[in-house]
């Protein structure tokens, strides 16, 4: 794993751990919980896209 997915996943996670301790947000307590796994996929989402970007400004 890259240093830039390892960046953006923990960015992800660290997100999501804060949407678990944020007891105001209306949203159900099993998405809370799964919070950071969701955003730690995120963050691997986001950085496929930059990545995919790269190469191909890269291959013009």
């Amino acid at each position: 794993m890259g240093p830039t997915r390892l960046r953006y996943t923990m960015i992800g996670f660290i997100l999501g751990v804060l949407i678990v301790y944020m007891k105001a947000l209306p949203i159900g307590e099993g998405t809370r919980f799964a919070a950071p796994f969701y955003l730690a996929g995120v963050g691997l989402l986001i950085d496929g896209i930059i990545l995919r970007l790269k190469q191909r400004k890269g291959n013009e």
